[in-house]
């Protein structure tokens, strides 16, 4: 937006106010011509949002259709193309321990492309599309839409997708994260990096450079039922002590329907 110069400023020049999910955010809209003036902060709706509550029988069902049983579980959140094969080969680290794997990709219609990948494996494995698995198997995938939330409650540990090289861009890990599990994270967040860095400041969330890393940090939580413990905690801090965006949105959007500066 810089680049585009005057055009920039055409194309900011008609809005009445700038609500920011950052002060990061601020700074750019400022930097490309909205007047200081007409930016508020107001912070991160996704940070309102209420996680799902699930009882021990609603959970205990999940698992039974899944077919992990009541085993700890490593869960791929909205996976890319790369990263299926990433967790594959991390949770043959932790699977002797008893670990199951759960993937979700990003688009189920991927289901071929991953069921291809299990299968030359030789691993157990069952599709949520096909129905509640009539056996445990060792890998899940959820290859259906809108049940990630559900699903997260499940895991003790989450891996939140697009963000192993060579993706640059990042899925949100704050339902994960607000959910209290064991956050972990390629470099890949440019979609979220503000989110990123104040995950891992609070203690939160873990990076990861690369496919190994992946793998040595999930063996490390699998042995450490303490440490996800509180990486789960700090994440739930963490959602708790940003709340309110949509109160401060809603107040914003008030005062300028009443023609309040």
């Amino acid at each position: 937006m810089r680049r585009l110069g005057p055009l920039a400023r055409l194309l900011v020049g008609g809005l009445t106010r700038v609500l920011a999910a950052s002060a990061a955010d601020a700074e750019r809209f400022a930097a490309f011509g909205v007047a200081a003036e007409r930016i508020e902060v107001t912070g991160n709706l996704k940070l309102d949002a209420n996680p799902p509550e699930l009882s021990l029988e609603e959970r205990a069902q999940l698992r039974r259709e899944l077919g992990v049983g009541d085993a700890p579980l490593l869960l791929g959140a909205s996976t890319w193309p790369g990263e299926e094969e990433a967790l594959l080969a991390a949770w043959r680290g932790v699977g002797a321990a008893g670990w199951k794997l759960l993937l979700v990709p990003r688009h189920a219609e991927r289901r071929g492309e991953v069921e291809a990948l299990l299968a030359a494996t030789g691993v157990r494995y069952h599709l949520r599309s096909r129905g509640p698995a009539l056996a445990e198997v060792d890998v899940a995938v959820a290859d259906t839409t809108g049940e990630l939330a559900r699903l997260l409650t499940l895991a003790e540990v989450v891996f939140v997708g697009k963000t192993l090289p060579p993706h640059t861009e990042g899925q949100t890990p704050v339902e994960a994260a607000a959910q209290g599990r064991a956050v972990l994270f390629g470099p890949g967040v440019a979609n979220f990096r503000v989110i990123a860095r104040e995950l891992i400041a609070a203690g939160a969330g873990v990076k990861v450079a690369d496919a190994e890393g992946l793998a040595v940090r999930i063996r490390e939580l699998a042995a450490d039922p303490a440490e996800r413990a509180r990486l789960g905690e700090a994440g739930r801090r963490w959602q708790a002590g940003n709340r309110g965006a949509a109160a401060r949105t809603l107040t914003a959007i008030a005062k300028i329907l009443r023609g309040v500066n």
